[in-house]
């Protein structure tokens, strides 16, 4: 670790998990309800059954196959697609307001370890930076309220997210950006996170140091090995 500066993390499953209190369909579901309740400003007629097929179903429809093409989709296409019914449409600063109410109960019931933020300051306090690479279809604003919401925001150095690129991993163009941001080479960077094939592989082709956050103590069944392997975020501190 002698040449490192930087160390990288993944965002979900890694420092932030997304799918904890109540279910997902839940979550979307009274996201709908305050979306609806923001359009509403706009026009009264617009009704939930309709922000939930017209909208919602299309855009979860249109960027299914996000995950193969390794392409995020402009949201503000498919909300405004529907909104042009209604004869009008919103800006984008005023997409990123709506999206992150329909994102509200995500957020607030986003889940990370109890002692992550001393985990975080540990590693800055040790003279390395922090970034996030990671993979996500929602605005990049959208995403970083949840690190405000984990009080970790103020100790990212840089966010390199996919939805502003609209690349994701494990196209290395992604971790390459990153590098550029933080004016450093991969063998001064480390990744750390929770996907063998999107987080490890394409950070060891670059050349940099990866540590797998294996939480859900999975056995290694794959040729991709990493450097590293932890069960929680805060044994990273042994090895920095």
């Amino acid at each position: 670790m002698d040449v490192v500066k930087v160390i990288f993390f993944d965002m979900g499953n890694t420092l932030l998990h997304f799918h904890y209190g109540k279910s997902d369909d839940e979550k979307d579901m009274q996201g709908l309800i305050y979306l609806t309740e923001y359009l509403n400003k706009f026009n009264t007629k617009i009704k939930l059954d309709e922000v939930k097929q017209g909208f919602y179903e299309n855009w979860m429809e249109g960027i299914k196959e996000r995950r193969v093409t390794l392409t995020e989709y402009p949201i503000e296409d498919f909300l405004n697609n529907f909104l042009h019914k209604y004869e009008f449409s919103l800006k984008l600063e005023q997409c990123i307001e709506a999206i992150n109410l329909f994102y509200t109960d995500y957020r607030e019931q986003v889940y990370f370890e109890k002692d992550i933020y001393d985990t975080l300051k540990t590693i800055k306090d040790k003279g390395f930076k922090i970034g996030v690479i990671s993979n996500t279809c929602y605005y990049d604003e959208v995403m970083k309220e949840c690190f405000k919401k984990a009080s970790i925001y103020d100790l990212i150095d840089s966010f390199t997210f996919s939805y502003s690129l609209r690349i994701g991993k494990p196209n290395k163009e992604i971790f390459k950006t990153a590098f550029e941001t933080m004016k450093i080479t991969p063998v001064e960077a480390v990744m750390v996170g929770d996907n063998l094939e999107s987080d490890i592989k394409p950070a060891l082709d670059l050349g940099m140091k990866t540590i797998w956050l294996n939480h859900k103590n999975n056995r290694i069944n794959s040729e991709i090995v990493p450097d590293i392997e932890i069960s929680c975020v805060s044994e990273l501190l042994k090895y920095i």
